[in-house]
């Protein structure tokens, strides 16, 4: 069955990363049947953490080790080993890393070492966000890692495009290839991929699982609701709507972004809510 996995918010409280709703927030996702948290990745405002703040999250997570898949990749690569080093130490699952972003005409062949030094700690997943780091790591890319002896084992491939994510299967042996956009969660499930890691499952959790476990059933139902809640959301700002809709949809705090993402101020967030509500009721969720 395809793993569905959560790129869990990060909750803050006062600019600080609040322990309490993370864990908490952990511990309910994966009550609700998620089968892995995927920590420090852009919805958990990742690459604006500092390197002492992902070793936080870390040992926020030292009590589920094998549920784990952490976000390693920044634009320090010693950093980027050394949280590599605590996620092997915690018995992680694997860790993933997004390629150095924001310097752009990184040449292949450094994007390849990076990926091969990381790998050398422990199991890594390449994390592909094209429209964001400016890199593709495509499964062209992902087979050269490989033969330069790389240890990676999947990918997180954020890209609208299920043939792009398919490549990955076609040109590489035992790769688990996830797909990245909440509204791939049914492509997912209907191509044979190994699962999803979904934004999503933040806040639509049961509707996210429901998908993965039960295609035939839940699956065009279910994508069409989080689809319309996503639309929704972005009028508000994703990133803090993320937030907002856990209170909306999951009943509990799971905090707020941190400046420079603010979060929705009660009048907004209000609104977000009805209009979800409506959705949900013109659906009958």
């Amino acid at each position: 069955m395809p793993l569905k996995i959560v790129p869990v918010l990060t909750p803050f409280n006062g600019g600080q990363i609040d322990e309490e709703k993370f864990r908490n927030h952990c511990k309910r996702l994966l009550d609700d049947h998620v089968d892995m948290i995927f920590v420090a990745g852009t919805n958990g405002m990742g690459p604006s953490l500092s390197f002492q703040e992902r070793a936080q999250l870390a040992e926020y997570c030292s009590d589920i080790p094998g549920k784990v898949i952490f976000q390693v990749g920044s634009l320090n690569l010693e950093e980027s080993i050394e949280l590599a080093k605590i996620a092997k130490n915690k018995n992680f699952y694997a860790v993933a890393a997004i390629p150095p972003y924001y310097f752009g005409g990184i040449p292949d062949e450094w994007i390849v070492r990076y990926y091969t030094e990381i790998s050398s700690i422990t199991d890594t997943f390449i994390y592909n966000y094209p429209k964001f780091t400016g890199y593709d790591v495509n499964a062209k890319m992902a087979l050269e890692i490989r033969r330069h002896g790389g240890n990676i084992i999947g990918v997180k491939d954020t890209v609208n495009d299920i043939d792009h994510m398919m490549r990955y299967k076609y040109l590489l042996d035992d790769f688990m290839v996830f797909s990245g956009p909440s509204t791939y969660i049914l492509y997912a499930a209907l191509n044979g991929l190994d699962g999803a890691v979904a934004a999503a499952g933040n806040y639509a959790t049961r509707m996210f699982v429901e998908i993965l476990g039960d295609t035939a059933r839940f699956g065009r139902i279910n994508q069409m609701v989080i689809n319309e809640i996503i639309d929704i959301a972005s009028r508000y700002g994703q990133w803090a709507s993320n937030y907002s809709l856990v209170r909306i949809l999951r009943g509990y705090d799971a905090g707020n972004p941190r400046p420079p993402f603010y979060p929705l101020d009660p009048e907004s967030e209000e609104k977000l809510k009805r209009e979800v509500q409506a959705v949900l009721k013109r659906y009958r969720k």
